[in-house]
């Protein structure tokens, strides 16, 4: 099945933090009556958010290990073979 279910921790996390990220924005917008650039907490609360999950699930050097390449590599391959 293409869409079976499986966990998906890093994805909660990111969701979770993005929201955060997100209120705090806004937060700091109403408060200071000035507009900030979203990215500005976006991409820490993600990022954190990501990195906090990894550090629970004693999976940091695995996270920073990660890379597309290979698979990237296999999918042109099957292209030049067709």
């Amino acid at each position: 099945q293409p869409h079976a279910s499986f966990p998906k921790p890093y994805f909660h996390s990111s969701l979770i933090g993005y929201v955060l990220g997100l209120g705090m924005t806004m937060y700091v917008m109403i408060v200071f009556k000035a507009a900030q650039p979203a990215l500005l907490y976006l991409v820490p609360a993600c990022l954190g958010s990501a990195l906090a999950c990894a550090a629970i699930r004693g999976e940091i050097k695995e996270l920073f290990q990660y890379s597309e390449e290979q698979e990237e590599e296999q999918e042109a391959g099957k292209k030049k073979a067709e």
